[in-house]
């Protein structure tokens, strides 16, 4: 038992702090994620949303905290059943998602690792037998250094952990995970796999037939469907529950890292001529509603004086922004979250090559912009 208990003990701090880790350098693509967990479509918890960058920074911190106390074997009972208490919580969150098919991605790792719906739940499940066996057999957990040295360490990690967030709330993530961070080329992340000579994702179509005679509900495919038309002929009792249609991975391929990435200019699309661009200039306004006419004024100016020195400049937003004396485009909101966690902020390309990216606390000077070239 002792041994399985130092194994488990190993495996479950390693896992939780590289966990707490990729979200705690990224606290804003976190909240995103607990957004659309506390949403009305999913929880339906909706007045939790305004607290989700608290949240998600607390959850990061405690994660990574945790994994440490657990390796240190200090406040072994406090860390067993407060990991206990977080793997519960996270494999019901996991669980609702996969059988759901509500939110595809848990966030569980941030952007470093997507997990499938049922993969992140399995992982979960691996997480809480082990965490039980750390419940059982906590009297094998022993301080790794002695007393001073252990809450020295722990006082060091929660201090670092609180800096790192701290930057990535109002600065940027000190280490990008995103297909968008800075010396990646956008156009061959947008490849599609035939241009790359690989198989794509397939999927197919599940309809949820009820039978308006006696009531039977059964789950047929896209393809069962079509193969018989008692599905569908004329005077057929059966009708299709629209509401319960969904869509499921066939088989998994190679899917882009970059989609929805467009720009729509009055009606027309630009994404080329900007990615191709030598200079480009982005300004990105996912939240409109949220920037004032300082920020407006900012724009403007740094606008005009990249369009001197040759830049082709564009503004992305999710809805006209006031004001405004650039040309204004927009582009799905989701997307504009993910290219940056600022708002505004400001990306510059070198024919699809991402050479920089600035958070609005940190509003670079046409000067910078040159120096990059």
């Amino acid at each position: 038992m002792k041994y399985i208990v130092q194994f488990a003990r190993i495996i479950v701090g390693v896992i939780f702090i590289i966990s707490g880790f990729v979200k705690n350098v990224d606290p804003i693509g976190l909240s995103f994620k607990l957004e659309e967990y506390f949403s009305p479509t999913v929880l339906n918890i909706p007045f939790l949303e305004s607290l989700s960058l608290p949240l998600a920074t607390f959850f990061s911190i405690f994660e990574i905290v945790l994994g440490v106390l657990l390796l240190l074997g200090v406040w072994k009972r406090f860390t067993t059943i407060a990991l206990l208490l977080t793997i519960i919580f996270f494999t019901f969150l996991t669980f609702y998602s996969a059988y759901f098919n509500k939110v595809t991605d848990c966030g569980c790792f941030g952007d470093a690792l997507k997990l499938e719906p049922w993969t992140s739940f399995y992982k979960d499940v691996v997480l809480l037998a082990l965490i039980v066996i750390l419940v059982i057999g906590q009297q094998y957990i022993q301080p790794l250094f002695v007393e001073k040295a252990n809450y020295t360490i722990n006082s060091i990690v929660i201090l670092t952990s609180a800096i790192i967030a701290y930057l990535g709330i109002n600065h940027l993530p000190i280490i990008d995970f995103r297909p968008y961070a800075v010396g990646k080329n956008l156009i061959e992340g947008m490849k599609s796999p035939q241009e790359l000579g690989l198989k794509p994702t397939t999927y197919k179509t599940i309809y949820t037939m009820r039978n308006s005679v006696d009531g039977k509900v059964v789950e047929i495919d896209d393809a069962q469907y079509i193969a018989d038309d008692k599905w569908y002929k004329h005077g057929t009792p059966w009708v299709i529950e629209e509401d319960k249609t969904r869509t499921v991975v066939e088989k998994k391929g190679y899917e882009p890292p970059i989609h929805d990435f467009s720009f729509d200019c009055n009606g027309v699309d630009k994404t080329s001529e900007i990615l191709n661009a030598p200079k480009a200039l982005i300004f990105i306004v996912p939240f409109v509603e949220k920037i004032d006419k300082k920020q407006i004024e900012k724009l403007n100016i740094l606008g005009k004086d990249a369009k001197s020195k040759g830049y082709t400049v564009t503004t992305v937003s999710n809805n006209p922004v006031p004001g405004l004396e650039i040309e204004n485009c927009f582009m799905d909101q989701t997307t504009m979250k993910t290219i940056i966690r600022s708002n505004p902020g400001v990306m510059i390309l070198e024919t699809g090559t991402v050479k920089a990216k600035y958070h609005d606390n940190d509003f670079p000077s046409i000067h910078q912009l040159e120096d990059l070239f």
